[in-house]
């Protein structure tokens, strides 16, 4: 699940800043789900005096009703003004591990080399010129004399999808913060991230009284012994379920989903100006709400062109990217075997998306994103690793695809969710692989789309309400 990895990378961000050695319990609703531990200092790294921080976030927690173990640690070399040299991170989740090491040139490009199960690549990022990589980002929020309201843009590196995340931090001033039913006097921080807002409460001195992100996550402050405690026995409770944690109920039941070909919502408590407005659906302001109208393309085989003509419309999305393998052997071996001759893009991608359904099964115990080769060879996983793999497969086919991440719903409740979509040669058709059904359902909201840095990088609906205006079934 992507956003759990949003949050434990949220959680480093949050606390990069603290003191030398600082150990943090993680709880969700009241229920302790996980640690982490902070500590740095000074080392020297091919010549030059560095700060080096080293932090391990540790959370346990079910998702489907299985249990779901995830590790990150990383470890950053900066130099007295914040400015990092070197990041390293290492991700574990299910057995499975991504490995990010990105080393910070000059010339403000950033290298990156990533070991995914063993699979090695390589990517190159520029550094924006509108605000600078930041490890430390209450530091100079808290000690250069800002008064509230002061507000600092930076850029985070966010390892699974080997991008650049932009964050502000707004410094709103005094707040109380209650820790286990105590109230104490903090100024309250605020890091604003597309993929999942954190408050911050410091004492004046700038010491964390804790952390807050959504859906009931907390981050408080504790001895190593009790941040520790039963850390490695602790067994999956179900009132910590991540998949029924993040979903959002509507104000009535919608039933036989997978029929829905028309759904109009209301949608109050959260900006949706992010979300795209396409083929797929329609998004617009309407007061102090939201009108969400999804209305997905019927598919038409006999309207849909080539696979050469919609490769020549959309190069770009039938390259191999992050994550999305269309290159190797193995990839284009599978496709070319469930393709065959066929030449009809639309008709390929419904028979390599009905070939991944068969041969895919659930696992909702890994966490951390995997690329389409180890997917292919161990041929189970989620709803995102459904959605990686067939874009590897159809991309390696030559039709153009791209991913898209937002919600599905089942009979009243909306479920975080991955599907991917291809051109037909007039319009994006959404496939969803974890589907039997061909044509895609009224009830994928989409959130965003794109490569894995856009269609994983978009912001927690939490607290929401949806109301169900209209819903039309064939």
């Amino acid at each position: 699940m992507k956003r759990l990895s949003a949050l434990l990378l949220l959680v480093l961000v949050a606390g990069s800043a603290l003191a030398q050695e600082t150990w943090l319990g993680l709880y969700m609703m009241g229920n302790k789900i996980g640690y982490a531990s902070f500590n740095s200092r000074e080392e020297n790294l091919k010549g030059q005096s560095l700060k080096r921080t080293d932090s391990r976030t540790v959370m346990s927690a079910g998702l489907l009703g299985q249990e779901m173990t995830m590790r990150i640690e990383s470890t950053s070399w900066l130099k007295s003004d914040g400015a990092p040299v070197r990041m390293k991170f290492l991700m574990e989740s299910g057995g499975r591990s991504q490995i990010t090491d990105a080393t910070f040139s000059a010339d403000g490009k950033i290298l990156l080399e990533i070991d995914n199960n063993g699979t090695r690549s390589q990517k190159t990022l520029t550094i924006p010129k509108d605000g600078a990589i930041i490890e430390d980002p209450l530091v100079p929020m808290l000690h250069d004399g800002l008064a509230p309201g002061s507000r600092q843009t930076f850029y985070v590196l966010d390892p699974m999808t080997a991008s650049l995340v932009k964050n502000t931090v707004l410094l709103k001033g005094p707040a109380k913060a209650k820790v286990r039913g105590q109230e104490h006097d903090a100024l309250l921080v605020e890091i604003q991230d597309p993929r999942a807002n954190m408050s911050v409460f410091v004492s004046s001195k700038g010491d964390l009284i804790k952390a807050e992100g959504p859906l009931g996550i907390e981050m408080i402050p504790e001895s190593r012994e009790e941040a520790l405690a039963d850390a490695e026995n602790r067994k999956y409770t179900p009132t910590t379920d991540l998949a029924f944690s993040t979903s959002i109920k509507t104000d009535k039941p919608i039933k036989d989903p997978a029929k829905v070909t028309l759904l109009h919502l209301r949608v109050s408590g959260r900006d949706l100006g992010a979300l795209p407005t396409d083929e797929h659906q329609t998004v617009k302001k309407e007061g102090e709400s939201w009108s969400v109208r999804v209305h997905p393309p019927v598919q038409n085989l006999k309207a849909s062109t080539t696979i050469a003509a919609a490769a020549k419309a959309k190069p770009a999305f039938t390259k191999a990217s992050h994550l999305i393998t269309s290159a190797s052997p193995e990839i284009k071996s599978l496709a070319k075997t469930i393709v065959g001759k066929r030449t009809n893009v639309l008709e390929s991608a419904i028979l390599i998306k009905k070939h991944v359904y068969g041969m895919m099964k659930p696992n909702a115990g890994i966490g951390v994103l995997r690329d389409g080769n180890e997917i292919l060879k161990t041929r189970e996983g989620v709803c995102r690793d459904y959605a990686i793999l067939t874009a590897s497969l159809m991309r390696a086919a030559g039709i153009p695809t791209r991913l898209a991440s937002g919600l599905v719903n089942w009979d009243g409740t909306f479920f975080y969710h991955a599907w991917v979509e291809v051109w037909d040669g007039k319009r994006w058709i959404g496939l969803d692989s974890t589907s039997p059904n061909s044509q895609i359902s009224a009830t994928h909201v989409k959130l965003s789309h794109g490569n894995v840095e856009d269609a994983f990088t978009f912001s927690f609906l939490d607290k929401v309400k949806v109301e169900v205006l209209a819903v039309e079934r064939k």
